[in-house]
């Protein structure tokens, strides 16, 4: 057989190739069908259970397992996304302010004496919702919130070089009130648990950050 083809030859033999390419794509699809209309599935059966699980859970919305798999609800917390109720935040704020009067002492966590962080946790835990005992560790679950869409139940910390690096003191966002004051409960070293304005002077200069725990 001659090497050289004639055109005839080559258009012929293209004629095979594309049929044969054409026949793997269509198999390839046909292949694909079956898996797509399966996701399609799973996402309407995840969907149906997550309005179920809404309308049945007192507010909390659980993050279903597929919806974990594409990313989903996620956050900076190391748990799932949970949406905490209004009695929920009435508890925890509640609990905190039980504490005022109470001395302020560095590692302390009854009323006896009580510090920052200790009262946030101990606050928090009172609604059932586990955070860090670490003001710094506090700082980094939740979700980020700009100082203007503060409302009860956000944390606000505060960062004093006097004091320390990083993160030194912590506070629980009690009221915010018509004009946008905001009032947050907290450990004084003079006064023990108290509340104070995030406006006034030193808690405006060391302000740092504030974030919706859950």
């Amino acid at each position: 057989m001659s090497p050289c083809l004639t055109l005839n030859q080559v258009f012929k033999l293209a004629e095979n190739i594309k049929i044969k390419m054409n026949a793997a794509l269509a198999k390839l699809i046909a292949g694909l069908i079956p898996i797509l209309i399966l996701l399609v599935l799973l996402f309407s059966l995840e969907a149906c259970r997550g309005n179920k699980s809404n309308s049945t859970s007192g507010g909390k919305t659980k993050v279903g397992w597929l919806a974990r798999l594409f990313g989903k609800g996620k956050q900076n917390a190391n748990s799932e996304s949970v949406h905490y109720t209004s009695r929920e935040v009435e508890k925890v704020i509640k609990t905190a302010r039980s504490y005022r009067g109470t001395p302020h002492r560095d590692g302390g966590m009854n009323r006896m004496g009580i510090d920052c962080s200790a009262l946030i946790m101990i606050s928090f835990e009172s609604a059932g919702l586990k955070i860090p005992r670490n003001s710094g560790l506090q700082s980094q679950i939740g979700k980020p919130i700009d100082k203007n869409s503060l409302r009860p139940g956000d944390l606000v910390f505060f960062s004093d070089r006097k004091v320390g690096k990083g993160i030194t003191h912590v506070g629980l966002v009690t009221e915010v009130d018509k004009k946008g004051e905001i009032k947050f409960i907290h450990t004084s070293s003079r006064l023990g648990v108290t509340e104070n304005l995030l406006s006034s002077d030193y808690f405006a200069k060391t302000y740092a950050k504030a974030v919706r725990p859950f």
